[in-house]
């Protein structure tokens, strides 16, 4: 069941809709694959469509919207190359596979995400923040819709960043490696 998001009721069963429930040899709890390494998944405030970021290999990591039977490609196409730096595909687009909708080349390592609905930071608010396990920082992306349309680097130097989420207070808290879990206090 590698490389596949998969969709049950909270109570264990199968929704009826699943994509793939009356196809021999699957697993009806798929509901979407050719994923290579989500890490992180949130649910859009306003859409409700879930949203997921990926590891690539080195580059390419994504940010993918799952959309029900969706193929998202892995590993035939992809922004990264093998960790040897060899190529193992030359495709980044194919017809019936699902372009991600924001990549990272190089890979910033993507760890928690978190959309910002809280008035306590009115600059990010409708915006997706993503943690950096390699670079060690958090990404603010601007969105338009189900658009990306440019990222910027908030706390640099903060740490491995394991996870980034917004608090039922409104609050952001940055999980870190070593350092703790900083509660970032707006200064204005």
């Amino acid at each position: 069941d590698a490389g596949k998001v998969h969709r049950i009721n909270s109570d264990g069963s199968i929704p009826q809709d699943n994509p793939f429930l009356e196809q021999d040899n699957a697993n009806a709890s798929i509901y979407s694959y050719g994923h290579r390494n989500p890490q992180g998944m949130a649910k859009h405030p306003k859409t409700g469509d879930i949203w997921t970021h990926e590891h690539g290999p080195k580059g390419g990591d994504e940010i993918n919207i799952i959309q029900k039977g969706a193929n998202y490609g892995w590993p035939v196409v992809s922004y990264g190359v093998n960790y040897s730096g060899t190529s193992f595909t030359d495709l980044t687009e194919k017809e019936g596979m699902q372009a991600p909708m924001w990549y990272w080349v190089p890979s910033i390592a993507p760890s928690g995400m978190t959309f910002v609905t809280s008035d306590i930071y009115p600059e990010w608010q409708g915006k997706l923040l993503v943690g950096s396990l390699k670079f060690g920082y958090v990404v603010a992306v601007t969105l338009d819709g189900n658009k990306a349309l440019s990222q910027e680097v908030l706390f640099p130097g903060i740490g491995r960043v394991r996870d980034v989420e917004q608090g039922a207070d409104g609050y952001i808290y940055v999980a870190t490696d070593g350092s703790g879990i900083f509660k970032i206090i707006p200064t204005n």
